[in-house]
Formats: C-alpha cells, structure tokens, sequence
C-alpha cells in the first residue's frame, strides 16, 4: 500500500514537472515551419486543382466516347445501301 503511493506521488510529481517545461523555439525555425506548412498548403490545394481538372477531361472523353459497337472500331461514317 505504502509503495503504491510513492509511485502515485513520484508520477504526480512527473507530470508537475512536465507542465512547468517551457520550450523555447527560435524564431527562425518558427519562420521555417510557417514556410513548411504555407508550402504544404499550396502543394495539397494544387493537388486538389490538378484532380479536378483531370476528371474533367476524363468525363470529356468518356462523353466523346460511342457507347455503340460499331462506333468504337472506326470514327467514319458507316455507309448503308450504296453503291456495289
């Protein structure tokens, strides 16, 4: 019981002591790790401008596409009756 204690108090006494820890950053690495991020940002919000635009194109395309099979071997006109 009495031991059970102590390591009760010892990690109170740990966590004191952790919230009394101060971290000093220097204000350059501060600067630095705005620029990360702010470079972070932009790179994500391209990303997400890039994928927009490709699924643009992709739904062009499939739009272009004939859904006939007839339409998928050539892209000429199919002549019907004619001249033989």
């Amino acid at each position: 019981m009495m031991m059970e204690k102590q390591i009760r108090e010892h990690q109170e006494a740990g966590r004191q002591q952790q919230q009394q820890q101060v971290v000093v950053v220097h204000s350059q690495v501060r600067r630095i790790k705005q620029e990360e991020d702010e470079r972070v940002t932009v790179h994500e919000t391209y990303q997400h401008q890039h994928a927009s635009e490709m699924r643009l194109v992709l739904r062009d395309l499939d739009r272009q596409r004939s859904r006939s099979p007839l339409g998928r071997v050539a892209r000429t006109a199919i002549s019907i009756g004619g001249d033989s």
